[in-house]
């Protein structure tokens, strides 16, 4: 492979935005001898090895396998592929570090797909919000646990994005790019120029053009979908629980209805401040990655906006 394009997340952090783009992109890229895969595209070359990896746990070899089956199903030389849980599932930090098997899917698949050249990208969110939304996509798909039950093996040493971005560059060879966003970069650059710094980072050359509504992207429960979810999810079947999402999701997103409280202030602030030494870490890491590719935008960083009393 000549160029190996890794978009690897983190959940929460815009990526059906920019996995919407991708697909609506994919002309572009295939001119450039890229071909071009979304999380749900992989699942169906890769027979679900992955998603078994991914749900059950267990034996590695299944990732591998995946990796082999997506290698053999390509027809470009080069690959963008887009997948929040590649590297692990979206509750990874209820069982121990954010991502803790980053560092082994990545080996594996630079063994199998034996790039030239490797990019990866990585947008981070606050942690008090990623685990917020986190609990709330889990309902989303199904959960019946509260907030307090699906917080209760929580600690704040899991939520060290500073830990797993050295576990990446540690699995990554000297001379790959790795490309690190705050999500939060999205509030000031709206949604298409957020796509377009994406597209930027992958060193493909392409620039995004947009057929579809950016606005309206994968919003979240409001307070009343939230209840009134963890309610369906215990009594519907699966295919009822499925149009109950559907209605939720057309009705009663945080876009028209007020969110969830989920963590008080004070955990907010708890959780933040145990947090603030890592937090200020991954603010260098940040700092310098963005410098190096995006210094327009790492003039305004300031401090970090992972900090107690950050808004």
């Amino acid at each position: 492979m000549k160029h190996l394009v890794l978009h690897v997340g983190a959940h929460k952090t815009g990526t059906t935005l920019v996995q919407k783009a991708l697909r609506a992109n994919r002309a572009a890229f295939a001119e450039r001898g890229y071909d071009v895969l979304t999380r749900n595209e992989y699942e169906d070359v890769t027979q679900g090895y992955h998603v078994r990896w991914r749900r059950q746990g267990g034996d590695l070899q299944n990732v591998t396998t995946a990796f082999e089956l997506l290698r053999d199903s390509l027809t470009h030389d080069s690959l963008v592929l887009s997948h929040e849980d590649l590297l692990a599932s979206v509750h990874s930090f209820r069982t121990g570090p954010l991502y803790a098997p980053a560092g082994e899917v990545l080996r594996r698949a630079l063994d199998v797909l034996r790039p030239e050249r490797t990019t990866v990208l990585f947008a981070v969110r606050r942690q008090d919000r990623f685990v917020e939304s986190s609990y709330l996509q889990t309902v989303r798909v199904g959960s019946t646990k509260t907030f307090s039950e699906f917080m209760a093996p929580v600690i704040p040493e899991n939520l060290r994005w500073d830990v797993l971005v050295e576990t990446m560059r540690a699995a990554l060879p000297a001379d790959a790019e790795l490309h690190l966003t705050y999500f939060e970069s999205i509030k000031e650059l709206r949604a298409r120029n957020f796509v377009r710094e994406f597209f930027r980072q992958t060193g493909v050359g392409v620039s995004p053009e947009f057929t579809f509504n950016t606005d309206a992207v994968n919003r979240g429960y409001s307070d009343v979908a939230l209840k009134l979810a963890l309610v369906g999810n215990a009594e519907l079947e699966p295919e009822d629980r499925r149009k109950l999402r559907l209605f939720l999701d057309a009705s009663f997103s945080n876009a028209t209805h007020p969110s969830p409280l989920l963590l008080t202030p004070g955990q907010r602030e708890e959780m933040l401040t145990a947090l603030a030494p890592f937090n200020k870490a991954l603010h260098e890491m940040v700092t310098s990655s963005l410098s190096a590719g995006s210094p327009d935008l790492a003039v305004n960083l300031g401090e970090s906006p992972y900090l107690p009393g950050a808004r």
